[in-house]
């Protein structure tokens, strides 16, 4: 008997030992468990956190790209603006009345009678003001921010237009239309902007497909006495060259209607 007792006592004893055993297993493969999904959580979290420090790099470089974009339109703006100023400056000698002077207008600046006698005043007789010129020659390739200088003029109504600088210079204040056309070949494409001092107030695109194509824009703005007007090339989207012969020339043009 004494036998068969302790045989019992290590039958529960082992069975007991068994049932800890297992639960313990039990209770460290849900702590695996928890700690792996633990895991996977952080690992998402740190490729989110490189994901959005790999966008940020990116934004940061498409930004210092932007600024330096800017940057060089508005050297490019700057360095126009006072070459503008300089023409004006030229313009205005160009245009100023011989009244005892050393300062002496150029033979194709003047308005003249038949007999080649200087007609006084810069403006007609109405007060009517009106130009109307084209470019000689083809300009190959003008690039970006150009001021295109339409160098021949069909007729120049109160002597507004100096065709070496390509400026139109308000003789009065008034309300004026200006028109431009600019022809393309070669498959070239330009835009281009009439700027009213320094401030852009038309702009047209151009774009050739085939042999040639023109397009022209017209402006109405009100125009104050002493103010510059030119045509330029905007500061992209350019290429080719700007054509202008006896099939069709590229015209800047203008006029007073009041």
């Amino acid at each position: 008997m004494v036998g068969l007792s302790i045989l019992v006592c290590i039958f529960l004893m082992t069975f007991e030992l068994g049932q800890t055993s297992v639960i313990g297993e039990t209770e460290n493969t849900a702590q695996i468990l928890k700690l792996s999904k633990m895991m996977v959580k952080l690992e998402s979290a740190v490729k989110d956190i490189q994901n959005d420090n790999r966008k940020l790099q990116n934004d940061n470089r498409q930004l210092k790209e932007v600024i330096a974009e800017l940057s060089n339109r508005l050297e490019n703006e700057i360095r126009l603006r006072e070459q503008l100023e300089k023409r004006v400056r030229i313009c205005e000698i160009y245009q100023r009345e011989d009244d005892g002077n050393d300062v002496t207008l150029p033979q194709s600046s003047r308005n003249t009678t038949a007999k080649g006698k200087r007609i006084s005043g810069i403006r007609s007789s109405n007060g009517t003001i009106a130009f109307s010129a084209y470019l000689t020659t083809t300009l190959s390739s003008p690039g970006n921010l150009r001021p295109l200088i339409f160098d021949a003029i069909f007729m120049n109504e109160g002597n507004g237009y100096n065709h070496h600088m390509g400026v139109f210079t308000a003789p009065r204040t008034g309300l004026y239309v200006f028109t431009w056309t600019i022809r393309a070949n070669g498959g070239a494409y330009f835009n281009t902007q009439l700027l009213v001092n320094g401030l852009m107030y038309g702009s047209m695109y151009t774009r050739d497909y085939y042999y040639s194509n023109s397009n022209s824009a017209t402006a109405v703005v009100h125009v104050a006495v002493g103010n510059s007007v030119y045509v330029r090339t905007g500061p992209t989207g350019n290429s080719g060259h700007i054509l202008s012969n006896y099939d069709g020339y590229s015209t800047f043009s203008g006029w007073t209607i009041d």
